[in-house]
């Protein structure tokens, strides 16, 4: 609306991820007068990285608040109310972009303060190295907890999951749904392939904070997050069927930190790198000097069935990898840990609805540092002599107004803008929290599951898609 006035925001993190995406789109919004960066908030143990990026920006935040690295909810809350801008008038929106071990505590606090919020994937973590399993599935508290709050306080809460909004899995999702509907057959198979080339020296698995592993969770806490809820989103059109989806089965098999200690050895690395120059490294504490902890995964396969009764409706191969093709080339972790560390996308999704369709989604990345060109493939199969149509037809999608399809303006990045759009607009019917419902049961069932084989016992579950079903997961 012209004439309105700012929208003050809240920016919880500014991690290697805020860095590249969340404060550059800020500082374009403040630009154009749609927003105000009001508040930075960040661990106290981050202050030299943050004002070293602060110092090197064009717009500047009204306030920078440093909290306790070992802050509880509490300690959190007394900290950020503390902040001037945030005492007596609380911000339009927060932005909670911090290790998602804390979004529970800054989520909880922007909306108790009427605030709206977006939130970045996953909803919540949770430290997995003594509980484990059970943990793991509180995960679903956590976001019933959070969407109900949100409905009380009046406020809106988006989730960062932007394969949601993005326009190759919307043609995808309205393909479906438009076939599915019309002749009431599902989709019968699905399967997911996802490789990030994210690739730790073994050093940082211990060390690491952004995207860590020594808090017991990898890969499906990490992007694996994104693939998860594209399984349960564009599911979503078998509910129009005759026989509907009622509960998923789950079985999960994953390799963790210490698995990829086993299979690079130091016999490699020194070929890699240079005999001394591995040498320099390779005494640090590494998973493999601590057996007996708990480490997140870093590659995991989830073969899951969507069931009606005891018949299987769709059956899904969900293959999530980091240890996969990277353009990483040395043994110092660079300053960018977020694109910067040699990480490398390949993105395949293949659906079929039973005999009538097959739809295929590629975009695969080349390995350039900083991340290649990554435009999306969609190819879609049909059965045209009983459902009409081309045989076969193909789609290439770029941005929207670029020749270049350059991963610093990619078809994602447009899409988690329009879910910032989404947040700015109140607007949650394409990411609300509360939609995130059956994700994030799903997920907490597999995070559980990776937990239990990993202690020698079975990683099969069997996971209620009925929200209003109390007893929603049962391992097998």
């Amino acid at each position: 609306m012209p004439g309105a006035p700012a929208k003050r925001i809240v920016l919880a993190g500014l991690g290697p991820y805020s860095r590249t995406m969340y404060y550059p789109l800020l500082e374009r919004y403040q630009s154009a007068g749609r927003l105000t960066i009001d508040t930075v908030v960040d661990l106290e143990s981050q202050r030299d990285i943050v004002e070293k990026y602060l110092a090197g920006r064009s717009l500047q935040p009204r306030r920078v608040v440093l909290v306790p690295d070992a802050a509880d909810s509490s300690t959190l809350t007394d900290a950020l109310d503390g902040a001037d801008p945030l005492r007596e008038t609380p911000a339009w929106g927060c932005i909670v972009a911090t290790e998602p071990r804390a979004h529970r505590a800054y989520a909880e606090w922007a909306v108790r303060r009427g605030m709206h919020v977006l939130l970045e994937k996953p909803v919540t973590a949770r430290d997995l190295r003594e509980e484990g399993p059970e943990e793991a599935l509180r995960m679903v508290e956590d976001q019933l907890f959070l969407a109900e709050l949100a409905e009380k306080n009046g406020v809106t809460v988006v989730v960062q999951a932007q394969r949601r909004a993005h326009p190759a899995y919307l043609m995808v999702k309205e393909i479906l749904a438009e076939v599915v509907g019309e002749y009431g057959i599902p989709v019968t198979y699905l399967d997911i392939h996802h490789s990030d080339g994210t690739w730790n020296m073994p050093w940082e698995f211990v060390s690491r904070d952004g995207h860590p592993y020594k808090y017991g969770y990898g890969k499906l806490l990490h992007s694996g997050y994104h693939f998860v809820d594209l399984f349960c989103w564009l599911t979503e059109v078998n509910r129009g069927c005759a026989r509907p989806p009622d509960r998923l089965g789950l079985d999960v098999s994953a390799v963790d930190a210490r698995g990829v200690d086993a299979q690079l050895t130091d016999a490699a690395y020194a070929r890699l790198f240079g005999r001394e120059r591995w040498g320099r490294f390779s005494g640090l504490p590494r998973p493999a000097s601590v057996p007996e902890q708990l480490w997140g995964e870093t590659d995991v396969v989830l073969l899951a069935r969507l069931m009606h009764g005891p018949d299987v409706v769709t059956t899904a191969v969900l293959t999530l990898l980091q240890s996969s093709l990277s353009a990483r080339s040395g043994l110092e972790l660079p300053e960018d840990t977020y694109k910067g560390n040699g990480r490398v996308r390949h993105e395949r999704v293949t659906l079929q609805v039973g005999p009538l369709m097959t739809i295929r989604v590629d975009s695969c990345q080349d390995a350039r540092p900083g991340g290649g060109r990554s435009p999306f493939d969609v190819v879609v199969y049909r059965n045209r002599g009983l459902i009409g149509g081309e045989a076969v037809s193909r789609v290439r999608m770029r941005t929207p107004d670029a020749a270049s399809d350059a991963a610093s303006d990619s078809l994602n990045n447009r899409a988690r803008e329009e879910l910032f759009r989404d947040f700015l607009a109140l607007d949650g019917r394409r990411s609300g929290l509360a939609l995130h419902g059956t994700t994030v049961r799903v997920l907490a069932a597999a995070v559980a599951g990776v937990v239990r084989a990993a202690r020698g016992g079975s990683g099969r579950s069997v996971v209620a898609l009925d929200p209003s079903v109390r007893e929603w997961h049962r391992a097998e």
